[in-house]
């Protein structure tokens, strides 16, 4: 097992390494404006023994989770998803027909989900040949990471390492949390991330594990590459580093912050094909605007809502809301189903967006369904904010995979080439004072004591047809039989 505490601080501060005190018990430090990542590897060996059975029979995993709450980060931590959790995998080649049972029970430890079925989930891909497996995917508004965090405390923590249990009870402040498995390295990771803000470089030892701390701040070394992020700092071994070591470097960035910010929300009245109002402060290119960038947004949709693949394809329609070409969407979706026969999780499109001036609008035309009557006749629907991003093409020759802080297997980034960058804009929720990084919507439905009425109305309907129905079979049945006689010509020429 090994551990990898990074704490980044914004360009121009630092940490004065007489303030880092290295002791036995682990890095005291003061109390300083920075992001963390705390990264642990476990070897399937350390592994619990049914979590270890599951793993094996998959070729990949990967877990994001993000919490609906803003907040603010810096690079190298630039990557972004959808508040809520986002899963992937790839069954096990040798593994046949795959049931998800197994994993989606697993998955309930994070909260109330619904994904044993295999329709649940959505295919991210098709094999391109007989070796290749197809990756499935699933969402779910999963709000905190309270219920995991108990379960990872309990089941991957030995009982006697007290600081384990103080990193996995501290998961429920993270703003985002990656669980990842790869069957070629045999190897588990897990990931989580505290946005920028005042924290105590405190990261106490632990002998069970190797643990590296790194005390950083954005910086321009002078070989830095335009590609490049860059950091300066120290360095730390707990356990084997009797004090910091200065460190200078730079590495390949594939995913970057932005200027501006975005906000989004609906439209009202919404009824029940509402609009989604993307909101930017700022459409400036990054990188100078000679990269080859296009601006995007990337929805992620429970099935209670979905876009119409066809009426994004109208190029005059699709200008009039300011977007400029639907580059994916998830299939298929049905159109007419209600959300509670819909077994699907939802669907994820990606949208180009127009490129203007100023503070504009875009507008994303979205299909409400069906839901369940409600005493009120409405119901509250929130819907997690898209992610906002410049995807520039990257002329550089380095590989990205040299990136110590690299994350991928976001959903969209599968959708660019590998040397895509992503530039992202920071979401910011569109009521200050919210809170939330969803957009809230009221759906019109049938109210309850309607219902009950339109239930035997519709049944003494088809009632009273069925009668009719009868009613005229019976008439024609008792209606005495017509005698034909032939015309009088016919019958002289008999």
């Amino acid at each position: 097992m090994r551990e990898r505490v990074t704490f980044v601080q914004p360009r121009g501060t630092g940490v004065d390494p007489q303030t880092l005190d290295v002791q036995e018990a682990g890095l005291l430090g003061p109390l300083v404006e920075t992001v963390r990542e705390d990264r642990i590897t476990f070897t399937v060996d350390e592994l619990p023994s049914d979590l270890m059975r599951l793993l094996l029979s998959l070729d990949e995993l990967h877990i994001r989770w993000t919490t609906s709450a803003p907040y603010t980060t810096l690079e190298p931590f630039a990557s972004r998803t959808s508040p809520g959790l986002h899963l992937s995998y790839s069954p096990a080649k040798a593994s046949g027909q795959y049931d998800p049972a197994e994993l989606c029970a697993y998955l309930t430890h994070f909260g109330k989900l619904d994904c044993s079925s295999s329709e649940t989930f959505t295919s991210l891909s098709e094999p391109e040949s007989s070796t290749k497996t197809t990756s499935f995917y699933y969402y779910n508004q999963v709000h905190d990471l309270h219920k995991f965090s108990l379960f990872a405390l309990r089941e991957l923590c030995p009982e006697l390492d007290t600081v384990c249990h103080s990193r996995m009870r501290s998961l429920q402040t993270a703003s985002s949390l990656d669980i990842s498995w790869d069957v070629s390295s045999r190897k588990l990771k897990a990931t989580a991330f505290w946005p920028l803000d005042e924290q105590s470089i405190n990261v106490p030892r632990s002998s069970l594990r190797r643990t590296e701390v790194g005390v950083l701040a954005q910086d321009v070394p002078p070989s830095m590459q335009p590609h490049e992020a860059g950091v300066s700092g120290l360095l730390t071994v707990l356990g084997e580093s009797n004090e910091p070591s200065p460190t200078l470097f730079s590495f390949p960035a594939r995913h970057r912050v932005a200027a501006g910010t975005f906000s989004a929300k609906f439209l009202t009245p919404a009824g029940l094909h509402p609009s989604l109002q993307l909101s930017l402060d700022s459409v400036k290119q990054p990188g100078g605007g000679d990269e080859g960038c296009q601006l995007f947004a990337y929805l992620t949709l429970p099935n209670v809502i979905f876009a119409d693949k066809y009426q994004l394809s109208d190029d005059l329609f699709l200008a009039s809301k300011n977007l400029t070409s639907l580059r994916h969407t998830t299939l298929p979706v049905d159109l007419e189903a209600p959300a509670y026969t819909t077994q699907a999780w939802g669907s994820s499109i990606l949208l180009e967006l127009a490129q203007g001036r100023g503070t504009w609008p875009a507008e994303v035309p979205l299909h409400l369904r069906y839901l369940h009557p409600s005493s009120s006749g409405l119901v509250d629907v929130d819907i997690p904010y898209p992610v906002v991003f410049w995807a520039c093409d990257s002329t550089a020759d380095a590989s990205f995979d040299t990136n110590p802080f690299d994350r991928r297997q976001l959903g969209y980034d599968a959708l660019f080439s590998d040397k895509t960058v992503f530039w992202h804009v920071t979401p910011q929720p569109s009521q200050p004072g919210s809170g939330r990084l969803v957009s809230e919507i009221k759906v019109p439905v049938l109210k309850e004591d309607a219902a009950s009425w339109i239930e035997i109305g519709t049944g003494a309907a088809v009632a009273l047809g069925f009668l009719w129905v009868l009613w005229v079979l019976l008439r024609a049945f008792r209606r005495p039989a017509v005698k034909v006689e032939a015309p009088a010509e016919t019958r002289k020429k008999q």
